[in-house]
Order: structure tokens, then sequence, then C-alpha cells
């Protein structure tokens, strides 16, 4: 079928995001496959009309220009998107979910954010020009966490002068730390989801449509 085979339901709107079944016990994450396979379902969706679509994603994260391919996708869609992560919404795919019109999580799923993962080959002067590219990309990463944690009630409870730069400053302290892991709920507190899916606000994935 074509959810099982191409992961979208065409008659119902609704896409799975997730990894393909590689010939590895590892989990191969958010790569060019997933991408590729995702910009073509999506835009095909946005096509035929502009009904809401549902993506039920499921990632470890990835490759940070794989995934930014997903959220473009996303972003550029002229349908109305939501997002469901079940499982885990982690690294690449916490970044994913936020280009979303509508952000769920499963009442078990959890969410990580960090800094990620650096790797540099080349000469003296290519790993100068990766570390700055680099560099930049970060802050494109902290300005989509920033966005949505801007709403977020614990921002809102915590500051009375809410700005950019006070939640820029928490989430560098938070990353320096290390991972920082989130359940459904405290994800919802921090801005960082909508809904967390079987709650009174979000009963179930009809609800959504």
């Amino acid at each position: 079928s074509d959810i099982n085979t191409y992961g979208v339901d065409v008659r119902n709107r609704e896409l799975y995001l997730h990894s393909y079944i590689a010939n590895s016990e590892e989990d191969p994450g958010v790569d060019y496959k997933m991408a590729a396979s995702f910009y073509k379902n999506i835009r095909m969706l946005d096509t035929i009309n502009h009904e809401p679509i549902i993506i039920h994603m499921s990632s470890i994260g990835g490759s940070w220009g794989d995934g930014m391919t997903i959220f473009d996708a996303i972003v550029a869609c002229e349908s109305y998107v939501t997002i469901i992560a079940y499982g885990q919404a982690e690294s690449m795919s916490s970044i994913i979910l936020q280009a979303a019109d509508k952000r769920v999580l499963t009442p078990n799923a959890y969410f990580m954010c960090h800094f990620g993962s650096s790797g540099y080959e080349g000469g003296y002067l290519d790993f100068q020009k990766s570390a700055a590219f680099e560099k930049r990309q970060t802050g494109k990463m902290l300005d989509i966490y920033i966005d949505a944690c801007m709403s977020g009630k614990y921002f809102k409870e915590r500051y009375s002068k809410l700005s950019r730069g006070k939640v820029e400053s928490f989430l560098k302290r938070k990353f320096k730390e290390g991972d920082w892991y989130l359940d459904a709920n405290e994800a919802v507190y921090y801005g960082l989801s909508d809904y967390v899916l079987s709650t009174r606000k979000c009963t179930n994935i009809n609800s959504l449509k």
C-alpha cells in the first residue's frame, strides 16, 4: 500500500515521517532518503488541494541539512499542517516539529533538544570555514526554538518583561549542560509543543482534522 511503501495516505491526507528500514540494527534517522520521500509526498498532497494535512512523526534526529529540507517543505506548504510526534521528538526531529501549524505529542512521547554534534574533514582552512558555517546554523536553530518558547507558559511566568535575549540565554545555559529532555507536558509548558494527545484540548486524532 502507499502507506507502507511510500508513507502517504492520500485519501485521508496523512503522512508518516520516519526512517526507512535499513540493513542495519541502527536507526538511520533523518537523512536524504527520508527528506526526498517526504518532500515529494507533501508537495503531492498540497497540489491536490489545501485541506489540512496530518504528519505522524517518530525520529531519533539526524542530518541538519536533510532535516531543514523537511522543515522548509512544511513551512512552504499552503495546507494547514499538524505534526503528531510519537515515541520521541529529539534532536533534528524536535526542530522539524516546530515547522507545523499545530504541534502535538502523544502522552508518552519525549522531547529532546541540544547543540548537536560536529564532524570536520580537510585542512585547517576547511576546518575554519566549516566551524564558521556551523555557528550560523546553530544561530538558526536557536532562533527556531526561541520563536517557540516565546509563547511558552514557563517563560511568561518567569519573566515580567519577556525578550528573545532572555529566552536565548536560558536555552544556551540548558544546552551547555547537555541534552535537555522533556516529557510531553513539559514540552507544552515550555512552548515547544502545543498539545498532548488524549487531553481535554486534544482528545483524539480525529479532533485534529
